[in-house]
């Protein structure tokens, strides 16, 4: 069973790299689980056995962008050393050159937001989307104020909340404009103010 298991975890992720090529070249009104099993030369039913529907496809995609992007800010911390604003920066920054890497790829990431809130009842795709990003956010400005000797001022859910919502700006912002400098510069400024949510651990209580 244990192999079973794993034949159908890497037939999933084969299936995701497939629906994602489909939804970056054709958007995803057009990443049907026909156009997907075709896209990956494999039977309809394959596809069936893997997702319940074209919403858990959707899913799916969804949650390997996000899990992308996530990875690319701890890696960026790798290379950090003590100081909790250039641990932010560069999270920050290795998040926004994965971003920045795929215009196509993060083009599918609105898509699938639209998408899901103009279905009736089935917005669990959206929901998916921002709960996933949200515990990667958490975990990074966790990481973040470990590894640098501080600690938040405020929940980190909240802190994780706002982050979420000014990179979303930032990003869709950079969709329509393309201005590169300008979206590191809010990023950067944006990280200076993450900062002044954090003291170092062995700042007094009160200092909180």
């Amino acid at each position: 069973m244990a192999t079973a298991r794993m034949d159908k975890r890497e037939r999933r992720e084969k299936l995701v790299d497939a629906a994602l090529a489909v939804a970056e070249r054709e958007g995803i009104p057009a990443m049907s689980v026909r156009r997907v099993a075709e896209a990956a030369n494999v039977s309809l039913g394959l596809v069936h056995y893997c997702f319940d529907d074209r919403e858990d496809l959707i899913s799916a995609v969804a949650e390997r962008i996000v899990v992308e992007l996530e990875e690319a800010g701890r890696d960026a911390l790798a290379d950090v050393e003590v100081d909790l604003l250039d641990a932010l920066r560069a999270g920050i920054r290795g998040m926004w050159a994965a971003f920045s890497a795929s215009r196509d790829r993060q083009l599918v990431t609105y898509e699938i937001t639209t998408h899901s809130l103009r279905q009736d009842g089935r917005h669990a795709a959206a929901l998916d989307q921002y709960r996933i990003g949200q515990q990667a956010v958490e975990s990074f400005l966790t990481h973040a104020a470990d590894t640098s000797g501080h600690r938040w001022t405020r929940p980190v859910a909240d802190l994780a909340g706002m982050t979420l919502a000014v990179i979303d700006g930032v990003c869709l912002r950079w969709l329509v404009d393309g201005d590169q400098e300008g979206a590191l510069a809010r990023l950067d400024g944006f990280a200076e103010t993450l900062q002044s949510d954090a003291v170092p651990d062995d700042a007094p209580a009160d200092a909180s």
